[in-house]
C-alpha cells in the first residue's frame, strides 16, 4: 500500500484497511508519521506490513516510486490518461 509520508491517519482508505485486520490504527499512523518525518510531506511511501496473529504488526518503507519523482521533475499532477498514444 502506499501512504502519503506524514499524513498517514484513521480516515479512508488507510483506517478501515487496517480495521478490518485488527490493527491498532492510532499506533500504526503515529509510527509512520514518526518514521516519515524527514520527508516532504505527501511524498507516496511504499509500505509493506505483516500483521500478527496477536494484532501486532511491523511494517517496512520503501523508495518513493520513480513515476512521483517523474511527475514532479516534468511539473504534471498525473500521467497520461491513453498511454503509449501520441498527444499531436
Amino acid at each position: 500500500m502506499y501512504v502519503a509520508a506524514g499524513k498517514a491517519s484513521p480516515s479512508p482508505p488507510l483506517g478501515p484497511a487496517l480495521g478490518q485486520r485488527g490493527v491498532n490504527i492510532g499506533l500504526f499512523c503515529k509510527d509512520f508519521n514518526d518514521r516519515t518525518k524527514e520527508i516532504k510531506e505527501g511524498v507516496p511511501i511504499p509500505v509493506r506490513m505483516t500483521i500478527n496473529s496477536d494484532r501486532t504488526f511491523n511494517f517496512t518503507t520503501t523508495s518513493p516510486p520513480v513515476s512521483y519523482f517523474l511527475k514532479e521533475a516534468a511539473g504534471i499532477d498525473k500521467g497520461s490518461s491513453k498511454p503509449g498514444k501520441s498527444h499531436n
